[in-house]
């Protein structure tokens, strides 16, 4: 059990899209063996909205030792391959990330890393046809008009408020949805133009309104504001 559970962290630490477990050869195992799969699953390294960790083609014995372990409750097992790499390439229609940031000059930073750093763990950099170079360019573009808008929100957040903040990512099919909550309920107007590209940040909501297909502002009531908006591929 030692061993199976490092080979396969060693796996998940390379990030791949999927481990899939073929158990067609396993005729028995025990209950402390078996829990391994429970433990890879749930280990950190087993990165996506779900484990990244398939099982599949079990045979009934070992398919009945993962039953009474409640394994396939947490745990993806599939009766085939094709099954199982059937899984690992579907996206969930349904992916949501929230990270939270102080009102520091380092957050806008982070909140590009965190956005750009989403995007690649929910695969949104893939394409359907990787021999068509548009299609690199239409993906690239989604991913570097999310880090721009998170980018500008959150600098003007900074700047114009105080307490803590919030970022928030939903991927809904190909829209991406976009939110910066704060602690302030007042809402800076919007820019006539863009100034300056080059500039660090300053420009938020006109960004927001060149970039997205629909914006807008929620008080919720615990009080502050929340930004939001939507981007589409």
């Amino acid at each position: 059990m030692p061993l199976l559970r490092q080979l396969l962290l060693k796996r998940l630490n390379e990030q791949p899209v999927a481990v899939i477990c073929d158990l067609s050869g396993l005729w028995s195992v025990d209950e402390a063996c078996a829990a391994v799969f429970a433990s890879v699953a749930n280990h950190p390294a087993s990165r996506w909205p779900e484990t990244n960790l398939l099982l599949c083609c079990t045979q009934p014995a070992v398919a009945a030792v993962l039953e009474r372990l409640r394994t396939p409750q947490f745990l993806p097992m599939h009766a085939t391959v094709e099954d199982a790499l059937t899984h690992a390439v579907a996206r969930p229609p349904y992916l949501r990330a929230e990270l939270a940031l102080g009102p520091s000059p380092t957050a806008p930073a982070a909140a590009r890393r965190f956005v750009r750093d989403t995007c690649w763990s929910w695969r949104l950099e893939e394409v359907d046809d990787p021999d068509d170079p548009m299609e690199w360019v239409w993906v690239q573009d989604l991913v570097d008009r999310a880090v721009l808008v998170a980018s500008e929100l959150v600098t003007n957040a900074v700047l114009h408020t105080k307490g803590p903040l919030r970022l928030r990512l939903v991927l809904r099919g190909e829209r991406l949805h976009l939110a910066v909550a704060d602690q302030s309920p007042r809402l800076l107007r919007l820019a006539a133009d863009l100034g300056d590209p080059e500039a660090e940040g300053g420009r938020g909501l006109a960004v927001v309104e060149q970039l997205a297909v629909a914006w807008g502002v929620h008080h919720p009531l615990e009080g502050g504001k929340v930004i939001w908006c939507v981007l589409e591929r």
